[in-house]
């Protein structure tokens, strides 16, 4: 009887693991606001083919996914909505070579455009070690904040494929374009349009 008590109870506990999976990872980030939807990705095709042709999106395209992420210094940002400034984020993980490439002209372009536009790095590897990330912020002499997504919620949403990828996000929330690799003068080209009236 014992035996099967104890069966019972092993049983029972290995049904709840799941359930208390679930509720252990949940995030602890402050409520985004957000409606947590997915990217249009058929919407999204004929943003990028506008942007390729120069033309800008029109404002009921493709609203950008709301979430709230972590940055390394504590402080958290919500993307999604309305803002002061467009955005530029830029998805990455330490392993990426063409991560490295890429943030070279990143680097100087937010230098250039601070003032005018935000800048957004986002980390996405749940298997980062934080040294590894510190190494390669200072590395690549990075100083616009790096946010973590450490349960890949913002990749999920913006249905990220792979590293690195860029989106420009508009001030009323609307993606205007996305890529994962570009050469540097027409990535200045594309953030130059993105802050054009």
């Amino acid at each position: 009887m014992k035996k099967m008590i104890s069966v019972l109870v092993g049983i029972l506990l290995l049904s709840c693991l799941p359930l208390y999976l679930h509720f252990a990872h949940k995030s602890t980030e402050p409520d985004s606001g957000g409606d947590g939807q997915r990217l249009d990705v058929h919407k999204l095709e004929s943003i990028v083919n506008l942007a390729s042709s120069g033309e800008k999106a029109g404002t009921n395209d493709v609203k950008a996914p709301s979430f709230t992420l972590k940055a390394l210094d504590g402080s958290y940002h919500t993307i999604g909505g309305k803002r002061e400034k467009p955005v530029v984020i830029h998805f990455w993980a330490s392993w990426c070579e063409a991560c490295s490439v890429e943030l070279a002209t990143l680097r100087k372009l937010y230098g250039q455009y601070k003032d005018q536009v935000d800048f957004l790095g986002i980390n996405v590897s749940t298997e980062e070690k934080p040294e590894n990330i510190e190494k390669f912020i200072k590395q690549n002499n990075l100083k616009y904040p790096i946010l973590l997504d450490e349960h890949k919620h913002a990749a999920d949403l913006y249905q990220l494929h792979a590293l690195p990828t860029v989106f420009l996000i508009d001030k009323n929330g609307y993606v205007m374009d996305t890529f994962h690799m570009v050469d540097p003068l027409e990535l200045e080209e594309k953030i130059r349009h993105l802050v054009e009236p």
